[in-house]
């Protein structure tokens, strides 16, 4: 009974029933349709963003490193760069507002160990009492952090730090001294950091050679090194300042290295890591990008809120709007059909009616219109029949302008018998609102006569709507693919291109036309053409994707290597469309794989070559993976490689070394021997010999922190040692001898001043006596009896004062440590003058004196005495023919102040002037003397480590230079 009931009621209303089914499932497709196109356009969009990302953070660090091309450029083209010059640098480039994450501008001075002493003067002198290279102890090679801007409170905390002797930050300092390059560093904990919002940190390093080289060898360049332009980074600061608020739908994680574990983690911007999450996200992705000669892993993923964007939510609208559209579809004409019952001319019209219905008569005037009709145009049936319907409905076009009667095709299509289907046009509502509709119109005739016309309309406004939709949703597609950083073709499955992009157009430099079809076969090179036929024909067969790498004709002419990555592409019911055509460029990557290669076997080369023994020994095992060809001959070139320690090495071999390297297997700490004892079977025939080594064991660390295999590197300093053991004992040969030396010395200065202390007692009694014989026999002396005896006396005065001159020789060689002092040039030479008063009036004698070195640390008696002896003796050995004139002045000549005195006196012969400071020597005779005085001023200037020259010309007077090894002493202005 029930079934038949059923049965009953969809006969009743099959077409109710139908329409509501037809609309249903019409609304089916388009939601299925929008929604894969929505779900499309996100991951497109997903992957887009996600380049874009990339490509943010390429561009940013490369803006960095150009500024530190500029710094480098600072320092090359100025002799030298104090901190106010660095300062403005760093001030001009306005960084915080241009380039916003950057801790800093930096420059990290090479500071080698006999340089250290004058460096840390250097920067002490500038008002850094507290300087010092950090950390402490003694290195073969050391660097520090001079000049840091901002010089805040956080970047100070960087000053003088040797960023060399971490591992991480040398890492990258050597890669950028030897390949000339800006390096970016690892992961490192920046000096900058206070424990509060603590970040990961990088540095990017940027090599500057001495005398503004530029050297082409790896030895040259690390011989040359002169420091290195630098910028830390806190890499939240960095991603911040970088993605800023145009990336919040998506979460980034950025990872340090080609590995991606929770430790290697460098930035991301959401507390949980997705990547290791057990569940992945919808939409993600994973890029790699390489920064100054290091890896960055970059993983994306979309947040919930990007999958609920307005685009994925459209299709369940459309489902909704749908099915609500034939529900009401199915209750209009379930109520049509129930009206059809009580009027039978409305049901004939009902049921042969899908939307609003309209009966014109052959004056153009409504005769009849269904509810939808009325429904549709806002107008009642006694409303719209005062006038023609086209009056009514169809005056006037969208623009404005009036529509003549004559044009209207709806008019015209019963007075021509012309029946309309699927015409699309605009009607008008009763509120003047214009709205798109399709039209059927059917003529009718009786007997011949043209009667009416039935006017089926549909609105399809929504249709239309949809329709724009669907094109501006094309559009959207199209702006996308043209701005994808990446060639884009779409092609169908006879291999034509149906559409490329723009990069494509602006690559090959075709246009459009020549591009679709088979466009793309004209740009493949003509050798790669046949295999890339080969692989897409093999695809399409299998309706499978496929990646190529084959080069590709620019619009230069110039061919480069792309990677095109095919991707199938199906309908809405499965079937087979073609592909979607990805290509890059990878000319570059290409490129730089060859550098790869190019410095691994430079690499390989070099630990060939390398004048010191290198070996490799795994963890696991001990056993050798890498000996070079001195490591081999060391031990008689026997096989190593593949052999644990204990077979490669007979029992007393390595003895002592072994248990070290055990340590560094055991502890992962790095071990470095001085002068360390190797025992070896250098002949492989069991006579062993003992040498000596500068040897490393530096333990080569996996992803965990464990010693995954030993690098030995040593250095053979047999020679050096048995060197040094010679020179011990020549040093302390040579010690005694000097002792030796210093004892004989000692007994001559013993005895000069014995012999001039015990002689005095004689000389005094023959003084005496000479006087007593003179006043006993005044007056009874014949004159060649007083010549004799003023000869005695002549002699004795002599005798006396060569006595005093050996005393003060021996009173100079013991004053030798005087106790030195500020001393002031014009103040001793006003002493001397006034000593020296008698001869100066005497001789009418002009003195005159520039001394721009005012002062000089020296002994106060020993300045003296040399002043005193060449300003007297200029005066004393004066020319007849003019009056005396000195001149004393002051100059400084590297590391000596030297004091000139000069006079134009007698002069000295150019063939006399080496005996000029040999005791007891006088090249002049007028003039009493004992040729002692410039003897003592020549040991007192010797013994205190300067020197003394003389210019002189015979008649024209004599120069003096003295040169003092000592730093002048500052006077302060008066």
């Amino acid at each position: 009974m029930k079934f038949s009931k059923l049965v009953s009621f969809i006969r009743d209303y099959l077409i109710a029933i139908a329409s509501f089914l037809l609309i249903f499932l019409v609304t089916i497709f388009i939601y299925s349709e929008t929604r894969k196109k929505a779900l499309e356009r996100n991951e497109k969009l997903f992957e887009i963003k996600a380049a874009q990302i990339t490509q943010d953070l390429e561009l940013r660090m490369r803006d960095y490193v150009q500024i530190l091309i500029g710094a480098k450029a600072l320092i090359v083209a100025s002799d030298t760069i104090s901190r106010k010059d660095w300062q403005n640098y760093y001030a001009t480039l306005k960084l915080e507002e241009s380039y916003p994450g950057i801790q800093g501008v930096g420059y990290s001075h090479v500071v080698l160990p006999e340089e250290m002493p004058r460096h840390l003067r250097q920067i002490r002198a500038e008002g850094f009492h507290d300087y010092d290279i950090r950390p402490e102890g003694e290195r073969d090679f050391y660097t520090s952090i001079i000049y840091l801007e901002p010089f805040n409170e956080r970047n100070q905390r960087a000053f003088g730090f040797d960023m060399f002797s971490d591992s991480v930050r040398r890492s990258a300092m050597k890669m950028a001294r030897d390949t000339r390059k800006p390096a970016l560093s690892g992961k490192v904990r920046l000096m900058q950091e206070t424990g509060v919002d603590e970040q990961a940190g990088f540095l990017i390093y940027l090599p500057v050679y001495k005398n503004n080289a530029e050297p082409e060898s790896i030895k040259e360049r690390q011989r040359l090194i002169k420091g290195f332009v630098y910028s830390p980074f806190r890499a939240k600061d960095l991603m911040v300042a970088t993605l800023g608020d145009s990336f919040k739908d998506l979460d980034i994680e950025v990872y340090d290295g080609i590995n991606l574990g929770k430790n290697d983690l460098l930035y991301s911007t959401d507390s949980v890591l997705h990547y290791h999450a057990s569940e992945k996200r919808e939409l993600d992705m994973l890029s790699t990008l390489n920064i100054g000669g290091h890896t960055w892993r970059i993983y994306y993923s979309a947040k919930p809120s990007y999958m609920r964007s307005a685009d994925t939510e459209l299709p369940y609208f459309i489902l909704m709007g749908g099915t609500i559209i034939g529900l009401l579809m199915f209750f209009i004409i379930w109520s049509l059909i129930n009206t059809h019952r009580s009027n039978n001319l409305k049901q004939i019209i009902t049921d042969n009616a899908t939307a609003a219905l309209f009966m014109m008569d052959a004056s153009g005037y409504c005769t009849f219109m269904n509810p939808a009709a009325e429904e549709m145009t806002g107008f009642t049936f006694d409303e719209i029949r005062k006038k023609p319907l086209h009056d009514m409905i169809h005056h006037t076009h969208p623009d404005g302008n009036p529509y003549p009667l004559e044009e209207c095709p709806l008019d015209r299509a019963l007075p021509t018998n012309n029946n309309m289907r699927a015409h699309e046009d605009v009607f008008i509502r009763k509120n003047g609102e214009f709205f798109s509709v399709t039209v059927a119109a059917h003529p009718i005739f009786k007997n011949g006569v043209p009667m009416a016309t039935i006017i089926e309309v549909r609105d399809i406004t929504e249709e239309k709507r949809a329709q724009q939709a669907m094109i501006e949703s094309e559009a959207r597609f199209r702006t996308m693919a043209d701005n994808a950083p990446v060639m884009i073709s779409i092609l169908d499955v006879w291999k034509q291109s149906v559409y490329v992009n723009r990069q494509w157009l602006d690559f090959t430099g075709s246009t459009f036309e020549d591009s679709i079809n088979f466009g793309w076969q004209k740009i493949i090179h003509p050798q790669d053409l046949p295999a890339f036929e080969d692989m897409y024909t093999s695809a399409l067969a299998k309706e499978e994707g496929f990646r190529v790498e084959t080069r590709m004709r620019r619009h230069d002419g110039q061919y480069r290597w792309m990677v095109a990555t095919c991707t199938p592409r199906f309908g809405a019911n499965d079937e087979f469309l073609g592909h979607i055509s990805s290509t890059i460029d990878i000319t570059d990557i290409k490129e730089a794989d060859r550098k790869v290669k190019q410095n691994a076997e430079l690499l390989q080369k070099l630990f060939l070559e390398v004048p010191a023994l290198v070996g490799l020994v795994r963890a696991s095992d001990k056993r050798y993976l890498l000996a070079n060809p001195l490591y081999r001959k060391l031990f008689g070139n026997r096989q190593l490689v593949g052999k644990r320690l204990d077979e490669a090495h007979a029992d007393l071999e390595m003895k002592g070394l072994l248990e070290h390297l055990e340590g560094v297997f055991e502890s992962g700490l790095p071990f470095v021997g001085k002068e360390m004892p190797l025992i070896a079977d250098g002949r492989d025939n069991g006579s062993v010999s003992e040498n000596y080594f500068n040897l490393v064991f530096q333990p080569l660390m996996d992803s965990k922190g464990k010693a995954e295999a030993v690098l030995i590197f040593a250095v053979e300093v047999t020679e050096l040692v048995q060197a040094r053991t010679k020179l011990v004992s020549a040093n302390d040969e040579l010690s005694y001898k000097n002792t030796e030396l210093q004892r004989i010395n000692n007994d001559l200065d013993n005895f000069v001043y014995t012999a001039s202390h015990d002689l005095k007692s004689p000389i005094a009694n023959m003084e005496g006596l000479t006087s007593l014989l003179y006043d006993i026999l005044e007056g009874k002396l014949e004159e060649d009896d007083k010549q004799v005896l003023d000869m005695v006396s002549d002699s004795i005065n002599k005798l006396k004062q060569t006595i005093a001159d050996l005393a003060e020789i021996t009173k100079v060689q013991k004053e030798l440590h005087a106790k030195v002092e500020p001393l002031a040039f014009e103040q001793v030479l006003q002493d001397v003058i006034a000593d020296i008063d008698g001869l100066v009036t005497e001789s009418e004698a002009n003195i005159e004196a520039d001394f721009q070195v005012r002062e000089l640390l020296y002994a106060r008696k020993n300045l003296r005495s040399i002043v005193y002896n060449l300003v007297s003796n200029a005066i004393k050995y004066r020319s007849p023919e003019r009056l005396p004139s000195v001149r004393l002045s002051t100059h400084l000549d590297g590391e000596y102040v030297v004091l000139q005195v000069q006079d134009n006196g007698l002069g000295i012969k150019k063939q006399h002037q080496h005996k000029l400071f040999s005791m007891f020597k006088r090249l002049h005779n007028h003039v009493e003397g004992t040729g002692i005085g410039l003897y003592i001023v020549k040991r007192i200037i010797e013994n205190n480590g300067g020197r003394i020259e003389v210019e002189s010309e015979l008649g024209q007077g004599t120069t003096f230079k003295v040169y003092f090894k000592q730093e002048p002493v500052a006077v302060p202005q008066t």
